[in-house]
This record gives C-alpha cells, sequence and structure tokens, in this order.
C-alpha cells in the first residue's frame, strides 16, 4: 500500500486551480511579474505548467506570432524559452524607451505620481533617475506646484511625486471652492436680476388675429370690489399691484 507522501507525488501539478489574466502586451514585464507570483502562491514550479498556463492566457494574435513554439514546445525551459520571445517581441529597445518617455501624456485628471511612476516604469533596470527625470517631471507640472517643488530639496523621485500630489489636490480643491463660490454669486445675481424686472403687460389681442370688438377704456368701467388701487385706477394696463387684489387679467 502506497504510502500518504507518495500518494502525494502522483497528484499531476496541472491538478491546480489558476487562471492568469490576458497577456499585456504593453506591459509585458509586469505581466510576467504577476504571473510568476502566482506561480510562487500556488507552488508552481514546472516549466513546463508554467507554459502552458502562460499559453493559456495570449491573445489570438499573440498566439499566431508564437504558433511555432506553442505546437512544438522545446522539451527543456519551455516557460523560460516562451518568456524570452514576448520579451523580444514587446519590451521597448533604448530609444523606444526615450520616445515613450519624453511623450507621456499627464492630463488634469492625473494625479502627478501616476506620472512618475511610468516615467520610472520606462528607465532601463540599470538606470538610477537622477536630475534629467526630476526635471522632466517638474516641467510637466503646473507652474504653481513647480514652483513649491523647486524650493523642496526632494532626491527620492516618488516622495517627490507625492509632494507633488499634496500640493495638487490642495490647488484643485481651492479651485472647487472658487468655483463654488462663484456659482453661489452668480445665482444671487440671478435673483436680483429677476426681482427687478417690471411685471408683464397683458395684452388683449387674440392669438388668433381674429378681430374683436374693442373694451371701453378702463377709466369708464366701474372697478369690481377688491381690486386693489393700481388696478381700480389703471385696469388691465395697470403694472403693479399690490395684495390683496382680487383682480383676473382678462376680466
Amino acid at each position: 500500500m502506497a504510502s500518504r507522501d507518495e500518494a502525494n507525488q502522483d497528484v499531476p501539478v496541472f491538478s491546480v486551480s489558476l487562471k492568469l489574466p490576458t497577456f499585456w502586451p504593453d506591459s509585458a514585464k509586469a505581466w510576467f511579474a504577476q504571473t510568476d507570483a502566482q506561480f510562487a502562491i500556488k507552488r508552481i514550479t514546472s516549466s513546463e505548467t508554467k507554459f502552458y498556463y502562460c499559453v493559456a492566457a495570449l491573445s489570438k494574435e499573440d498566439a499566431e506570432q508564437l504558433a511555432d513554439l506553442i505546437c512544438s514546445p522545446p522539451s527543456s525551459e519551455p516557460y523560460e524559452t516562451l518568456k524570452r520571445r514576448l520579451f523580444d517581441l514587446y519590451e521597448l529597445n533604448s530609444f523606444q524607451r526615450f520616445e515613450s518617455f519624453i511623450s507621456l501624456p499627464f492630463s488634469a485628471d492625473m494625479k502627478p505620481s501616476h506620472l512618475m511612476s511610468k516615467m520610472l516604469h520606462l528607465l532601463p533596470e540599470d538606470h538610477k533617475p537622477g536630475f534629467f527625470v526630476r526635471g522632466h517631471f517638474l516641467r510637466r507640472l503646473p507652474a504653481e506646484i513647480r514652483s513649491h517643488l523647486l524650493q523642496e530639496d526632494i532626491k527620492d523621485p516618488r516622495a517627490l511625486a507625492r509632494k507633488a500630489d499634496e500640493l495638487w489636490q490642495n490647488s484643485n480643491v481651492a479651485a472647487l471652492n472658487a468655483l463654488s463660490h462663484a456659482s453661489e454669486d452668480q445665482e444671487v445675481q440671478d435673483v436680483f436680476a429677476v426681482s427687478s424686472r417690471p411685471a408683464p403687460r397683458f395684452s388683449s389681442r387674440p392669438k388668433s388675429g381674429r378681430s374683436v370688438p374693442s373694451r371701453p377704456p378702463s377709466s369708464s368701467r366701474s372697478s369690481p370690489a377688491g381690486w386693489c388701487w393700481y388696478h381700480k385706477s389703471h385696469g388691465e394696463e395697470a403694472q403693479r399691484c399690490k395684495s390683496p387684489c382680487s383682480y383676473v387679467p382678462g376680466n
């Protein structure tokens, strides 16, 4: 009868439940870092097992470019071979890194630390960020934030980015407060503008364009009880009304 250890050794590694995210062509290094972490958690060490998990995570386009390797995997280190092939396909060369570095987009809804992370990601592994990275980072920021950071002696690029985030957040809050106060002031002005408009004058002309008998002047008619002084004096031509008043336009 086989021992428990022998029985465990017979369990195939392929039975481990694991689903990798679809391969990221624009960030192969980060994808493999996450993949290796998943393999470590699941204690998957077999190169062949890793190879087939990664193949299952490739898109149709990526699989087509590696069809020769997928259909005939090498007997030795298939995972490492697949990894090198994907790096060769999608990793940027030094000039492409430089072009991407200097053209990184930065918008109003992006935190400065996000920009810094993308800049550092594009640097070669053996390159230490120095004055060029700091200068290019500061150059992309708004002038008021850059002027504050120029007074700071922060060498670490990520610490510099965190400080920029604080200034960025404070400037956004101040801008929102100013916008809120401006909106409130406009609402007050609108209220005063409406209240200062003259009361509308009611026309007796029919909308259909048909002629109707003209009414006698308001002064020749008796004013109903309950009308205010303005309507008693001017009738329907009155431009003001004082409560209480029972006048109804058109009567």
